[in-house]
Formats: C-alpha cells, structure tokens, sequence
C-alpha cells in the first residue's frame, strides 16, 4: 500500500511540474507539422531500465502526459527530472531528446500494452537497450 501511494504522489507532482513547465512541447508527425493522435497506452507512467547505461542511470521512471492536446515527457534518472523536447509520436511510438548533463539524448520507443521497448543514443554511450514497465495508467 505504501508503495502504491508513493508511485501516485509521485505522479501528480510529475505531472503538476509538467503542466506548470514553461517549455511547449507537442507531438508532431515526422513528415509534417500537425499535431497527431497519440495511442492512450502511451500516456502514463514507467519505470524503465537501460541495459548498459553507466551507474545511476540505468534504472529511473518516465512521465508521458497529454494536456490540452499538447504532449510532454518527463525522466526522473538520479534523483534529478529532466523534461523531453522534440516529442513526435507516430502510431504507437514516440521518439524525443533529453539533455543529461549537457550531452543530448536521442529516445525513440514503442509502446505494446503495458510495456514499451526501444533504445536511447547519446555521443559518449552509444545506443542502448530500454524496457519499461507501465505502473502508473492514465485513467
């Protein structure tokens, strides 16, 4: 039960940070600027896990919100929150960057149920393997 409600604390603060967030950042299709639907098992939280990621960063968990038809990711990783940029969402995948530690970080991910699968690419690791695990459902 504790559990339960530090995961669902955790998630109205990610998702009262994003909607407070400054940055606007929409889902776009890759061949156009207009905005598309994003499948709702995207939408909600994940703990995921990066096969080879360097300490403290191989475990963290995932915010994909929709507000107002405007589409946002978030990353917890080492106790610190970085939001995505350049979110574009095709079918079930989404595919965005986030910048840890000054150094940009292509994610590009596709959703089946309640489990996602991709791969992160950054310049001093390369690509490596993500799986997340839906534990926070939008509704």
């Amino acid at each position: 039960m504790k559990n339960s409600t530090i995961k669902i604390a955790s998630f109205l603060l990610m998702a009262f940070a994003l909607v407070c967030a400054p940055q606007e950042i929409s889902a776009r299709a890759e061949n156009n600027d207009s905005e598309v639907s994003i499948k709702e098992d995207l939408v909600g939280g994940w703990e995921y896990t990066v096969e080879g990621a360097p300490e403290g960063y191989e475990k963290g968990f995932m915010m994909i919100v929709k507000q107002g038809g405007v589409y946002r990711t978030q990353i917890q990783l080492n106790g610190a929150a970085v939001n995505g940029e350049n979110v574009m969402v095709k079918g079930n995948k989404i595919s965005f960057t986030v910048n840890v530690e000054g150094e940009t970080v292509s994610v590009a991910l596709e959703a089946k149920g309640s489990k996602i699968t991709g791969t992160s690419t950054s310049p001093s690791n390369g690509t490596m393997s993500i799986t997340a695990i839906k534990t926070i459902s939008a509704e």
